[in-house]
């Protein structure tokens, strides 16, 4: 069965790999790259399949040869115990050790607070006070002709711009 396997993936990606290339001789892009896909999928098997391959002889290797028990002594006792994750909590009450998750803690309690400013505004927001706000904002707003001056106008001026309406109401008449 494997070996109808591999001979699968094999004739997959060969099959795939020559119609590619006769796909890009005819110029036809959409149909030699959907076999340049079919092909990229095949390699990628292969190679999954010879990886998985070589680690299963490599662990039958290793599970059949005869373990040294100096080694195996060494590495069993750096083995870590029941991991103490909460460690650097009782190492000392001067240090900041908890400060990063009071800092993630008030991220989420802030981004919770602007969630729910967020909701409260777009649900108080009405037409009228929309039109209110622009009539707020429109003594400041700028200039329909803009801020730029004109060329013609740069030359004519000693200062450009002073002699403008719309940017002497802008800036108050400074």
């Amino acid at each position: 069965m494997k070996l109808v396997a591999w001979l699968a993936g094999l004739a997959s990606a060969i099959t795939a790999g020559a119609y590619m290339v006769v796909s890009l001789n005819r110029w036809e892009w959409n149909r030699a790259l959907f076999f340049g896909l079919i092909l990229l999928m095949a390699e990628v098997g292969l190679a999954t399949g010879l990886i998985l391959r070589k680690l299963d002889r490599l662990g039958a290797r290793a599970g059949a040869a005869p373990s040294d028990p100096a080694v195996t002594g060494i590495v069993e006792a750096t083995r870590p115990g029941a991991p103490d994750r909460f460690a650097w909590l009782r190492e000392s009450t001067q240090r900041t050790n908890v400060f990063i998750t009071f800092l993630i803690g008030g991220g989420v309690v802030l981004s919770g607070a602007a969630w729910l400013v967020d909701q409260v505004a777009s649900r108080t927001s009405t037409p009228s006070r929309e039109q209110r706000l622009v009539r707020l904002l429109e003594p400041i707003s700028y200039p329909e002709a803009g801020l730029l001056v004109d060329d013609a106008t740069a030359i004519t001026q000693d200062v450009p711009g002073r002699d403008d309406e719309h940017l002497r109401r802008l800036l108050r008449g400074i």
